[in-house]
């Protein structure tokens, strides 16, 4: 015995002298591990930030396409306009509730003061009187009901609910169009305006240039010193307009980024590219009926005739299924397991409700008619205006293009014969007063061309293609 107890002890004494080792192991190679791991990954991290610090942060251009995706999603108008798309879509979910059937299980337990064992109706008949004089009355069912007509309330209830959800739809729609001249307009109103400024300045630098070119040749008596005044006048005007145009520059820029929701600080990228010419005015009339206001217009109109019908199917009979099918019953209905209950309602009178409803609705189909015409005319006037509006716009860019080369080159050409003596300085600052005008003309001109371009686009219902992310 002496001797197995022994052998046992040894036995124990190398088990935990092995399982110390093992777990002094484990805890030196996760240590070690982990230590790897941890500071490993530190160093990589520093690195990466390291490197991420000596690489210059690059702010990409803000594109037309861009500046319009930031302002659908910063605009409350098309926010509103969702909300109210989502309320029509419940609405028609309740007019398919309409025709479908309601299924419940129910579950009732009616307690009274029921007469005792031994007192009153015998308690040990299954008969009518003891149904009645039972203390307590359990009851499960599942209940059916199912409207069969009701005068075609059901279906011009779900014909007009989608017409409310298509009006929402084109009256989100044309939120978005009309979202997109504003975003338009502020986008090429700070290129504008920046290009403005970069005119003046460079106006500005050669105006100084002249100065000092004319103050060398007063001094060596070959020009007047009133030159070097008018010069100097005519520096100072450019001057009051170059602080005028750079805080016309930071105002567009304000109003962008009320569009946006955001700072736009970045570079607005532009391509140039030749805006194309105008179509025949019927290419742009043919799609009027197109247009989402016209189209949403139409919609309420639908709705309204739908709503008509649904006010005279006060005057049609309904008729309605109920069903019943019973899990547990008491007393003598107990081997009853289901019922059913066909309804048929007349309607003989009930005041003058069904017909002051129906007067309403057909004045309402009345104005919805109306306005629906009326949208129509106003977007026939605004293709219109839109048409005419671009197309001398793009005559007058063109025109004042050739007069800026043309101005251009008078400059150039007086510079050299001013340096000739053949004219003197006021004849050089007259043309690049000119040159300097017309420039700062076709300017403006150029993006109001492109600004008129997209207002005529969205004239006629078309927008900026997104992809799939509108």
């Amino acid at each position: 015995m002496t001797g197995n107890r022994s052998q046992k002890s040894e036995v124990r004494k190398k088990i935990i002298v092995f399982f110390s080792v093992l777990c002094l192991l484990s805890s030196v190679f996760c240590h070690s591990a982990y230590s790897s791991f941890f500071f490993g990954h530190k160093d990589k991290k520093a690195k990466q930030q390291a490197n991420a610090m000596q690489e210059p942060t690059q702010v990409l251009a803000l594109t037309l396409e861009e500046a319009y995706r930031l302002a659908l999603g910063q605009s409350e108008d098309v926010a509103i306009k969702q909300g109210e798309l989502d309320r029509a879509q419940g609405h028609v979910y309740q007019a398919l509730n309409e025709i479908m059937p309601d299924v419940d299980f129910l579950m009732t337990e009616s307690i009274q003061d029921a007469p005792r064992k031994g007192e009153g109706a015998s308690s040990g008949s299954d008969g009518v009187s003891s149904n009645f004089t039972r203390r307590t009355n359990p009851q499960k069912k599942f209940t059916l009901h199912q409207p069969i007509f009701s005068g075609f309330k059901e279906i011009a209830g779900i014909q007009g609910s989608s017409a409310e959800k298509a009006q929402k739809i084109y009256e989100k729609r044309r939120t978005e169009e009309v979202l997109l001249t504003d975003v338009v307009s502020a986008f090429y109103a700070v290129i504008h305006a920046e290009k403005d400024v970069k005119t003046l300045d460079e106006t500005k630098n050669t105006l100084q240039e002249r100065m000092k070119e004319l103050k060398e040749r007063v001094s060596l008596g070959r020009s007047r010193e009133n030159e070097i005044q008018t010069a100097l006048s005519n520096a100072k005007q450019v001057e009051s307009q170059l602080v005028s145009a750079r805080s016309g520059a930071i105002i567009a820029r304000q109003e962008l980024e009320y569009y946006i929701g955001g700072p736009a600080n970045q570079t607005l990228d532009d391509p140039e590219a030749a805006m194309p010419e105008p179509e025949e005015i019927d290419h742009y009339l043919n799609k009027l009926d197109s247009r989402s206001d016209v189209e949403a217009a139409n919609q309420a109109y639908l709705l309204a005739k739908k709503n008509i019908v649904i006010a005279q199917s006060g005057l049609f009979p309904s008729a309605a299924l109920d069903g019943n099918y019973y899990t547990q019953r008491m007393g003598f209905q107990s081997g009853i397991d289901w019922d059913v209950l066909l309804s048929l309602n007349v309607p003989i009178f009930n005041g003058t409700e069904t017909f002051g409803d129906i007067k309403v609705a057909a004045a309402e189909k009345e104005m919805a008619k109306v306005n629906f015409l009326r949208t129509k005319r106003l977007a026939r006037l605004d293709i219109h205006k839109a048409y005419e509006a671009y197309r001398s716009a793009k005559l007058e860019e063109t025109a004042l293009k050739e007069a800026v080369e043309a101005t251009k080159k008078d400059y150039d050409l007086q510079a050299q014969d001013y340096k000739l003596n053949l004219v003197n300085n006021l004849d050089v600052l007259a043309s690049l007063r000119d040159y300097q005008d017309l420039s700062r003309q076709w300017n403006a001109a150029h993006y109001a061309t492109k600004i008129k371009y997209w207002q005529l686009k969205v004239a006629v219902g078309e927008t900026m293609d997104l992809g799939n992310e509108r």
